[in-house]
């Protein structure tokens, strides 16, 4: 069991709907499996279509029970928090659920979190339920999954993002389940269809195939790919095919959604994206400093000195590349530790050292200071973040991430390629 919290800020599901009977009963006992993980939460389920209540009446419940917590300076406490029950940032992710959420918070700050994907526990829900698929049975036998390709179908979005995630998905499952071959293919909107995929699947030499659906619950979804995949098996009964269950109830799903709840508790910046205000700041001639000299260090050292920041670097023990710059005057270095004065005139601060307790005293100090401080362990902690940043040109792109630094890089090295055409 979960431990508890002790704000007992309360959760509100915002799932999708159905009008079958049995894919409703499951989510409501998925919400029920959730809540079992959070005790003292009160934990709301509302729907955005088809079923009753819907959002903001599942919104205006969970704020009616929030509890009355003080005043913080500057900060107006969480009243309830949102998950979306949904994989991807589709339509409803980006829209419909933001409104419902407007609709029924009044005046109380809510908090929205992230879909469910791209979390590694999805995943493994998927791959158990091939497992389950792929094993021996009563009047079947057992499919080595080496032998067996499998159709893996999404909803299918206007939003190209959260196509692109199936894509991706599918070639994690490939690779993680020791697979023949893996197609995507979509129920709806957009292409390949499942028809297609399966005849693509055919026409490599496949004579085995898992049909299975990324989708959490049984409803019309399911129902769509059934009937298309037993349309297409009439006209090609030489192929072998197996229709695997939906996600469903299960620890997997409720475990992402509980880390879910709990990833916005602590930040005052909430929403889509990195909790911060983006900036740029000006600091030639402006005193930095530098708590720490390790490699991280090192590196933002040399990004300061290309904005022309004068630095000053503090610590017991110091690098090479950094001792030599303080011999070419670049930097000015002590070895020591931290003291307080050593924030007088400073304009902005990086705590980089190894010491967790060094770098949260920096950081404490800077606050109160009115500094603006980066911290290399925990960036939450701190009052500001690194970009991940790349020249092209006369401009410089800069992507900042909520704790995922080296997807910030990626997504950087994308769109300098985009701009280099």
């Amino acid at each position: 069991m979960t431990a508890p919290l002790a704000s007992g800020t309360p959760l509100v599901i915002a799932a999708h709907g159905t009008r079958d009977e049995s894919g409703v009963a499951e989510c409501r006992a998925l919400a029920q499996r959730i809540a079992d993980k959070l005790p003292g939460v009160p934990v709301e389920l509302g729907f955005v279509e088809l079923v009753e209540p819907g959002i903001p009446e599942a919104v205006r419940a969970a704020v009616a029970q929030a509890p009355e917590v003080p005043e913080q300076a500057g900060r107006e406490s969480a009243a309830a928090v949102v998950v979306p029950l949904m994989l991807n940032t589709g339509g409803h992710v980006r829209e419909d659920i933001p409104k419902a959420i407007d609709e029924g918070r009044g005046n109380a700050r809510v908090v929205y979190s992230a879909p469910l994907l791209p979390d590694v526990r999805m995943r493994k829900a998927l791959n158990r339920r091939l497992a389950e698929t792929l094993a021996a049975d009563e009047g079947r036998e057992e499919w080595r999954s080496r032998d067996t390709a499998v159709v893996l179908v999404g909803r299918g979005a206007l939003v190209p993002d959260a196509n692109a995630s199936h894509y991706t998905m599918t070639r994690m499952f490939w690779e993680e389940n020791d697979l023949d071959r893996v197609e995507p293919a979509f129920i709806q909107v957009t292409r390949p269809s499942v028809p297609e995929a399966l005849s693509a699947l055919a026409a490599q030499g496949a004579e085995q195939i898992v049909v299975q659906g990324n989708f959490l619950f049984p409803g019309l979804l399911h129902v769509w790919m059934t009937d298309q995949v037993e349309a297409w098996q009439a006209s090609h009964p030489d192929v072998a095919i197996r229709i695997a269950p939906v996600i469903g109830d299960c620890d997997e799903v409720a475990d992402v959604v509980v880390d879910r709840y709990r990833e916005p508790l602590d930040e005052v910046g909430l929403g889509e994206g990195a909790p911060v205000y983006m900036a740029g700041l000006r600091l030639q001639d402006r005193k930095v400093l530098v708590v720490g000299a390790g490699h991280v260090a090192e590196r933002r050292v040399v990004r300061l000195l290309e904005a022309g920041a004068e630095v000053h670097v503090v610590a017991p023990n110091c690098g090479i590349q950094l001792t030599r710059m303080a011999r070419k005057g670049l930097v000015t270095l002590e070895r020591r530790a931290f003291q307080v004065d050593d924030l007088d005139g400073v304009w902005f601060v990086q705590a980089l050292t190894n010491d967790a307790e060094v770098n949260a005293m920096v950081a404490h100090e800077a606050s109160k200071r009115g500094i603006f401080c980066v911290r290399g362990d925990k960036g939450r902690k701190g009052s500001a973040f690194t970009p991940a940043t790349e020249r092209a040109g006369d401009m410089t792109v800069a992507v900042v991430g909520d704790r995922t630094p080296r997807r910030s890089a990626r997504l950087r090295d994308e769109v300098l390629r985009a701009l280099q055409g």
